[in-house]
Protein backbone atom coordinates (compact mmCIF):
# COMPACT_ATOMS: atom_id res chain seq x y z
CA UNK A 1 0.00 0.00 0.00
CA UNK A 2 1.06 3.47 -1.09
CA UNK A 3 -1.13 6.74 -0.50
CA UNK A 4 0.49 10.31 -1.33
CA UNK A 5 -2.05 13.23 -0.95
CA UNK A 6 -2.27 15.83 -3.52
CA UNK A 7 -2.43 17.85 -0.20
CA UNK A 8 -0.68 17.04 2.46
CA UNK A 9 -1.71 19.93 5.37
CA UNK A 10 -5.34 19.04 4.51
CA UNK A 11 -4.59 15.55 5.46
CA UNK A 12 -2.66 16.37 8.48
CA UNK A 13 -5.47 18.61 9.65
CA UNK A 14 -8.19 15.69 9.04
CA UNK A 15 -5.95 13.16 11.24
CA UNK A 16 -5.81 16.16 13.46
CA UNK A 17 -9.48 16.47 13.83
CA UNK A 18 -10.25 12.82 14.25
CA UNK A 19 -7.81 11.51 16.81
CA UNK A 20 -10.04 13.99 19.27
CA UNK A 21 -13.03 11.66 18.19
CA UNK A 22 -11.18 8.19 17.73
CA UNK A 23 -7.81 7.70 19.83
CA UNK A 24 -7.34 4.48 17.86
CA UNK A 25 -8.83 3.87 14.93
CA UNK A 26 -9.10 1.77 11.92
CA UNK A 27 -7.55 3.16 8.22
CA UNK A 28 -9.57 1.06 5.79
CA UNK A 29 -8.41 1.06 2.33
CA UNK A 30 -9.86 0.54 -0.97
CA UNK A 31 -9.97 1.06 -4.41
CA UNK A 32 -12.13 3.79 -3.95
CA UNK A 33 -9.81 5.42 -1.52
CA UNK A 34 -8.73 5.72 2.55
CA UNK A 35 -12.25 5.56 5.09
CA UNK A 36 -11.78 5.94 8.62
CA UNK A 37 -14.88 6.10 10.93
CA UNK A 38 -16.43 5.12 14.18
CA UNK A 39 -18.04 6.29 17.32
CA UNK A 40 -16.77 8.23 19.60
CA UNK A 41 -15.83 6.87 23.19
CA UNK A 42 -18.58 8.81 24.73
CA UNK A 43 -20.79 7.38 21.87
CA UNK A 44 -22.27 10.82 21.73
CA UNK A 45 -20.69 11.31 18.20
CA UNK A 46 -20.01 9.25 14.93
CA UNK A 47 -17.12 10.60 12.60
CA UNK A 48 -17.12 9.48 9.01
CA UNK A 49 -13.95 10.37 7.21
CA UNK A 50 -13.06 9.68 3.29
CA UNK A 51 -10.08 10.89 1.16
CA UNK A 52 -10.81 9.50 -2.18
CA UNK A 53 -8.06 8.17 -4.44
CA UNK A 54 -8.73 11.06 -6.89
CA UNK A 55 -7.48 13.63 -4.45
CA UNK A 56 -4.06 11.71 -4.17
CA UNK A 57 -0.97 12.14 -5.90
CA UNK A 58 -0.56 8.33 -5.63
CA UNK A 59 -2.94 5.78 -4.61
CA UNK A 60 -1.56 1.74 -4.66
CA UNK A 61 -3.99 -0.83 -3.09
CA UNK A 62 -3.94 -3.69 -4.68
CA UNK A 63 -6.90 -5.78 -2.33
CA UNK A 64 -8.76 -4.29 0.31
CA UNK A 65 -6.65 -3.37 3.26
CA UNK A 66 -7.80 -2.51 7.23
CA UNK A 67 -5.27 -1.32 9.56
CA UNK A 68 -5.50 -0.28 13.26
CA UNK A 69 -3.61 2.22 14.37
CA UNK A 70 -3.14 4.54 17.17
CA UNK A 71 -4.46 8.27 15.89
CA UNK A 72 -2.73 10.21 18.59
CA UNK A 73 0.70 9.29 17.76
CA UNK A 74 -0.31 9.45 13.97
CA UNK A 75 -1.39 13.07 14.85
CA UNK A 76 1.71 13.67 16.23
CA UNK A 77 4.31 12.08 13.81
CA UNK A 78 2.27 14.44 10.66
CA UNK A 79 2.16 17.71 13.17
CA UNK A 80 4.99 19.12 11.55
CA UNK A 81 4.40 18.45 8.20
CA UNK A 82 3.89 21.45 5.56
CA UNK A 83 1.83 22.33 2.66
CA UNK A 84 4.97 22.37 0.69
CA UNK A 85 6.02 18.92 2.02
CA UNK A 86 5.25 15.61 0.04
CA UNK A 87 3.54 12.94 2.60
CA UNK A 88 3.47 9.57 1.70
CA UNK A 89 2.29 6.77 3.71
CA UNK A 90 2.64 2.89 3.43
CA UNK A 91 3.13 -0.17 5.25
CA UNK A 92 6.41 -2.43 5.66
CA UNK A 93 6.69 -5.52 4.79
CA UNK A 94 5.45 -7.15 7.31
CA UNK A 95 2.62 -5.22 7.93
CA UNK A 96 2.74 -4.58 11.23
CA UNK A 97 4.08 -0.66 11.09
CA UNK A 98 2.81 2.41 9.47
CA UNK A 99 5.62 4.28 7.52
CA UNK A 100 5.21 8.10 7.50
CA UNK A 101 7.66 9.48 5.46
CA UNK A 102 7.80 13.35 4.16
CA UNK A 103 10.42 15.31 2.22
CA UNK A 104 11.12 18.85 0.94
CA UNK A 105 13.11 19.40 -1.91
CA UNK A 106 13.80 23.27 -1.10
CA UNK A 107 14.45 22.59 2.23
CA UNK A 108 16.63 19.48 2.11
CA UNK A 109 14.87 17.78 4.23
CA UNK A 110 13.58 14.39 4.72
CA UNK A 111 11.60 12.68 7.63
CA UNK A 112 10.30 8.90 8.56
CA UNK A 113 8.52 7.38 11.24
CA UNK A 114 7.32 4.11 11.51
CA UNK A 115 4.35 3.55 14.04
CA UNK A 116 3.35 0.20 15.32
CA UNK A 117 0.19 -0.91 13.69
CA UNK A 118 -2.60 -2.38 16.44
CA UNK A 119 -5.17 -5.25 16.76
CA UNK A 120 -8.44 -3.96 16.46
CA UNK A 121 -12.19 -5.80 16.35
CA UNK A 122 -13.61 -4.87 12.99
CA UNK A 123 -16.45 -2.37 14.17
CA UNK A 124 -17.37 -0.94 10.94
CA UNK A 125 -21.08 0.82 11.44
CA UNK A 126 -23.14 1.95 8.54
CA UNK A 127 -25.44 4.72 9.56
CA UNK A 128 -28.84 4.50 7.47
CA UNK A 129 -29.89 7.46 5.17
CA UNK A 130 -31.62 9.94 7.47
CA UNK A 131 -34.36 12.50 6.29
CA UNK A 132 -34.31 15.76 8.23
CA UNK A 133 -36.68 18.74 8.04
CA UNK A 134 -33.92 21.40 8.16
CA UNK A 135 -30.79 21.80 6.69
CA UNK A 136 -28.51 24.76 5.80
CA UNK A 137 -25.42 25.12 3.63
CA UNK A 138 -23.20 28.15 4.44
CA UNK A 139 -19.32 29.50 4.78
CA UNK A 140 -17.35 27.62 7.62
CA UNK A 141 -15.62 30.16 9.23
CA UNK A 142 -19.31 31.86 9.95
CA UNK A 143 -20.69 28.98 11.73
CA UNK A 144 -17.72 28.33 13.21
CA UNK A 145 -16.65 31.88 14.57
CA UNK A 146 -20.34 31.89 16.12
CA UNK A 147 -20.31 28.44 17.44
CA UNK A 148 -16.27 29.61 19.33
CA UNK A 149 -17.80 32.95 20.83
CA UNK A 150 -21.22 31.60 22.19
CA UNK A 151 -19.19 28.49 23.60
CA UNK A 152 -18.05 29.72 26.66
CA UNK A 153 -21.92 31.04 28.25
CA UNK A 154 -23.42 27.31 28.59
CA UNK A 155 -23.06 24.01 27.96
CA UNK A 156 -25.53 23.13 25.66
CA UNK A 157 -25.93 24.96 22.39
CA UNK A 158 -29.36 24.92 20.66
CA UNK A 159 -29.84 25.54 16.99
CA UNK A 160 -33.03 27.08 15.58
CA UNK A 161 -33.61 26.91 11.88
CA UNK A 162 -37.10 29.19 10.22
CA UNK A 163 -37.19 31.84 7.59
CA UNK A 164 -34.74 33.97 8.85
CA UNK A 165 -31.83 31.92 8.91
CA UNK A 166 -30.32 30.24 11.48
CA UNK A 167 -30.03 30.90 15.55
CA UNK A 168 -27.42 30.16 17.39
CA UNK A 169 -28.36 30.15 21.40
CA UNK A 170 -27.00 28.74 25.03
CA UNK A 171 -27.13 29.78 28.32
CA UNK A 172 -25.54 29.37 31.93
CA UNK A 173 -24.32 31.42 34.98
CA UNK A 174 -22.84 33.67 33.60
CA UNK A 175 -25.49 35.26 31.43
CA UNK A 176 -27.07 33.89 27.56
CA UNK A 177 -26.29 34.44 24.29
CA UNK A 178 -28.01 34.29 20.70
CA UNK A 179 -26.51 35.01 17.39
CA UNK A 180 -28.54 34.87 14.29
CA UNK A 181 -27.12 33.88 10.51
CA UNK A 182 -29.44 35.66 8.28
CA UNK A 183 -30.44 33.96 4.84
CA UNK A 184 -29.48 37.59 3.33
CA UNK A 185 -27.95 37.05 0.13
CA UNK A 186 -25.17 35.65 1.68
CA UNK A 187 -24.15 32.02 0.32
CA UNK A 188 -26.22 30.23 2.66
CA UNK A 189 -28.36 27.49 1.19
CA UNK A 190 -31.58 26.46 3.49
CA UNK A 191 -34.17 24.11 2.82
CA UNK A 192 -37.10 23.96 5.10
CA UNK A 193 -40.07 21.16 5.33
CA UNK A 194 -42.00 22.67 8.43
CA UNK A 195 -42.05 26.47 9.73
CA UNK A 196 -38.64 26.02 12.01
CA UNK A 197 -36.82 23.37 13.59
CA UNK A 198 -35.11 23.15 17.23
CA UNK A 199 -32.28 20.74 18.73
CA UNK A 200 -29.98 20.88 21.00
CA UNK A 201 -26.24 19.53 21.24
CA UNK A 202 -23.36 19.30 23.85
CA UNK A 203 -21.35 22.83 23.23
CA UNK A 204 -18.00 21.32 23.44
CA UNK A 205 -19.19 18.66 20.60
CA UNK A 206 -20.14 21.29 18.59
CA UNK A 207 -17.41 23.32 19.56
CA UNK A 208 -14.78 20.13 18.26
CA UNK A 209 -16.56 19.50 15.00
CA UNK A 210 -16.20 23.16 13.69
CA UNK A 211 -12.57 23.00 14.93
CA UNK A 212 -12.21 20.15 12.42
CA UNK A 213 -14.14 21.74 10.07
CA UNK A 214 -12.45 24.73 9.51
CA UNK A 215 -9.07 23.37 8.36
CA UNK A 216 -10.82 21.07 5.91
CA UNK A 217 -13.75 23.11 3.94
CA UNK A 218 -14.95 26.01 2.78
CA UNK A 219 -18.39 25.30 3.36
CA UNK A 220 -20.08 23.55 5.82
CA UNK A 221 -23.91 21.86 6.05
CA UNK A 222 -25.76 21.17 8.73
CA UNK A 223 -28.89 18.76 8.76
CA UNK A 224 -30.70 18.45 11.49
CA UNK A 225 -34.41 18.49 14.05
CA UNK A 226 -35.24 17.66 16.82
CA UNK A 227 -35.86 13.79 16.28
CA UNK A 228 -32.43 12.86 14.35
CA UNK A 229 -28.82 13.02 15.21
CA UNK A 230 -27.27 16.41 13.37
CA UNK A 231 -25.16 15.83 10.47
CA UNK A 232 -22.58 18.17 10.02
CA UNK A 233 -21.18 17.60 6.48
CA UNK A 234 -18.16 18.96 5.06
CA UNK A 235 -16.94 18.64 1.42
CA UNK A 236 -13.34 18.78 -0.30
CA UNK A 237 -10.66 17.94 -2.82
CA UNK A 238 -10.80 18.18 -6.82
CA UNK A 239 -14.68 17.27 -7.54
CA UNK A 240 -15.88 17.67 -3.26
CA UNK A 241 -15.63 13.82 -3.59
CA UNK A 242 -13.93 13.71 -0.21
CA UNK A 243 -15.69 14.16 2.67
CA UNK A 244 -15.73 14.31 6.68
CA UNK A 245 -18.64 13.68 8.15
CA UNK A 246 -20.13 14.29 12.19
CA UNK A 247 -22.64 13.30 13.36
CA UNK A 248 -24.29 14.42 17.09
CA UNK A 249 -26.94 13.08 18.88
CA UNK A 250 -29.04 15.98 20.87
CA UNK A 251 -29.36 16.77 24.10
CA UNK A 252 -32.32 16.58 26.29
CA UNK A 253 -32.84 19.92 27.94
CA UNK A 254 -34.60 19.60 31.56
CA UNK A 255 -37.18 22.39 32.43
Amino acid sequence: MKLVPSDSSLFRNAIEALKDFLPVAQLRFSADGLNINGMDNSHVGFVDYFLAAADCKTFDVNDNLTLGINMTVLARALAAVGSEDELTISDNKNQDKLVISYANKKAGKQVKFEVPLMDISDDTLQLPDIEYDGSITLKTNDIAAVVKEVAGFGEVLTLKLDKDGLHISTKGDTGSVCQTLNVDGAIRIMNLKTDSVEASYGTKYMASIMKGGVSLATMTTLDFDGSQPLRATFLFGKEKASRFVNYLAPKLIED
